[in-house]
């Protein structure tokens, strides 16, 4: 059974992510179908999907990003989206804006986005 993984990873260092990687690889056994690396100001996303064995639910992807060093803050929404069933609920963004509103004023300002690559 295929899952797609999304993981926000906010160091700019890939050790830790390989090292997690490697754990997950040895216990699990997924066949990798395909990967997307991109960098972003803090770190990286990382697009893995894999096909397992076995069945899984979305609370089990929420793990599995956990385990491989996504941002905790970003898979505890993720918890919570699922309990509240909200469909789109594993998000990761290519860009992501911040926006001030002042009086009648409105600023649009772009904080982040992926560089492409592999």
């Amino acid at each position: 059974m295929e899952m797609e993984l999304k993981i926000d990873i906010d160091k700019k260092d890939k050790r830790e992510f390989m090292e997690r990687f490697t754990a997950f690889y040895r216990y699990f056994k997924p066949r990798v179908v395909s990967y997307d690396i991109r960098e972003t100001r803090k770190g990286y996303h990382v697009r893995l999907t894999v096909d397992f064995p076995f069945d899984f639910n979305d609370v089990d992807i929420v793990f599995l990003q956990l385990l491989l060093g996504s941002d905790w803050k970003r898979e505890l929404l993720n918890y919570f989206r699922i309990k509240n069933k909200i469909s789109s609920w594993n998000v990761l963004f290519s860009k992501k804006f911040r926006i001030r509103i002042n009086g009648k004023s409105i600023k649009i300002r772009r904080v982040s986005s992926e560089k492409d690559g592999n």
